[in-house]
């Protein structure tokens, strides 16, 4: 039975990738790294791979998982020196993201392969991991079953199952069941979490508390710090200019965001914005619809750009269009939006502004960081706002009132600090279990 469930959602996944493929290429679109994701690796790949000897493997979905694994990774290496890495990514902006926050000499960075049984298969024998860690939502059901049949430790790290994939997978529960079976350690963000899993189908034996990692990254607090000052002046932000920060935008929210912008505007003249898309190609979409409104003399300029050629006009709106620089600019916003909330898209990383002791504002929209939000929530550290009309409000009222956006941003530091310590449980539940294998 257990096989046969294997096979047909293999079955399923070859027709859905075929199928993805060919409308890719009708609409002239190839997908980055084919080849990798095949586990066809390039003979420098294959030596790489080979002089590694039994590697850590790491799998991190996107650019969001990246950047939260950093303080992990960098534990994980000081705790164990004398082992390599081979990091993995479904996404291109999570790869370069990889290749630029966690690739050293004993690093290699690919994309994962495919849940099909040949292509794990090369890749299992190309890499040939000593352990495999799964972050966050990663469950792939044919290489957590030839991991486990070859012998190798698996173990989902940061693990978290939202509302919506929960339900989701009740309905397929005797595949996930069978996906869950070799994953010898849960380390999981919640309690809710950890009940989750249990109820798919985890040994509850094997399934953990460990914390949410996102509480342990630590994005530099620019305050007066010569990098702050450099990207004020990159920016064009004169003395006496706000920087209102909207990061990981989605479709549908940067207009909210400018008609936002525009009504603050007209009572605080001197607001900047900087508008940071998760998807830094919809960058040619924010311009037009920045274009598309001449009445209120705006002009825009992407940060790409700047890094180049040098200081923005003092009144453009910023537009990032570059990876793995957001925590930068949450350094020195005075206001700060998390998107992927005002659309059903699940919300972003909370916790990056609150490191920073930053006023955030979100919608509300956030089943993917549900516990770090509910923290968050009940310690009055954020404001949610579920219209545009909400958002101008809110937006105005931070603006007019310092001392109530300080405040908001010292409760949301204070949850931070309140939250961290995950990264230490985790490494080490892992190597209390493994650490003899991995030394």
């Amino acid at each position: 039975m257990k096989q046969l469930l294997l096979k047909l959602y293999q079955m399923g996944l070859l027709v859905f990738g075929i199928g993805y493929l060919l409308v890719r290429a009708l609409r002239g679109r190839g997908l980055p790294g084919l080849r990798e994701r095949l586990a066809v690796y390039s003979p420098e790949q294959r030596r790489r791979l080979e002089g590694m000897d039994r590697p850590i493997w790491i799998h991190l979905v996107s650019v969001g998982e990246v950047m939260a694994a950093r303080p992990f990774v960098e534990e994980m290496r000081r705790r164990f020196p004398g082992k390599k890495w081979v990091v993995t990514t479904v996404t291109a902006t999570g790869r370069e993201v990889a290749q630029k926050h966690l690739k050293d000499s004993g690093t290699e960075v690919i994309y994962l392969p495919w849940d099909l049984g040949p292509v794990v298969g090369r890749a299992l024998k190309a890499v040939r991991p000593a352990l495999f860690l799964s972050f966050e939502t990663e469950l792939w059901p044919v290489l957590f079953d030839q991991l486990g049949r070859s012998g190798v430790p698996v173990a989902v790290v940061n693990g978290r199952i939202s509302p919506r994939a929960y339900g989701r997978y009740l309905w397929i529960r005797p595949l996930m069941q069978r996906a869950l079976e070799p994953v010898g350690l849960f380390l999981t963000q919640s309690p809710q979490d950890a009940r989750r899993y249990a109820a798919l189908g985890a040994a509850k034996d094997r399934v953990v508390v460990s914390g949410n990692l996102k509480w342990d990254l630590i994005l530099e607090k620019n305050g007066d710090s010569g990098q702050a000052q450099a990207l004020r002046q990159m920016i064009g932000l004169a003395p006496g200019q706000s920087l209102w920060v909207a990061g990981s935008t989605h479709e549908g929210e940067d207009q909210l965001v400018l008609q936002a912008y525009s009504f603050a505007k007209e009572k605080f003249p001197k607001l900047r914005l900087l508008i940071a898309p998760r998807h830094p190609e919809r960058t040619v979409s924010i311009e037009q619809e920045i274009w598309a409104t001449p009445a209120e003399g705006w002009s825009s300029v992407r940060y790409s750009s700047l890094k180049k050629n040098g200081v923005a006009g003092s009144g453009a709106i910023i537009l990032l269009d570059t990876v793995g620089d957001l925590g930068g600019f949450y350094g020195i916003a005075d206001l700060v939006f998390v998107g992927g909330s005002l659309v059903p898209h699940g919300g972003h990383n909370l916790a990056e502004p609150a490191s920073l002791g930053r006023p955030i504002l979100t919608g509300p929209y956030l089943h993917n960081f549900q516990a770090i939000s509910e923290l968050l929530m009940q310690a009055k550290g954020m404001i949610v706002v579920k219209t545009s009309k909400e958002l101008e409000q809110a937006v105005l009222r931070l603006l007019a009132s310092p001392a109530q956006a300080k405040e908001l941003g010292t409760r949301a530091h204070a949850v931070f600090q309140a939250n961290q310590g995950a990264v230490k449980r985790t490494v080490d539940l892992i190597g209390l279990r493994w650490g003899r294998a991995l030394s």
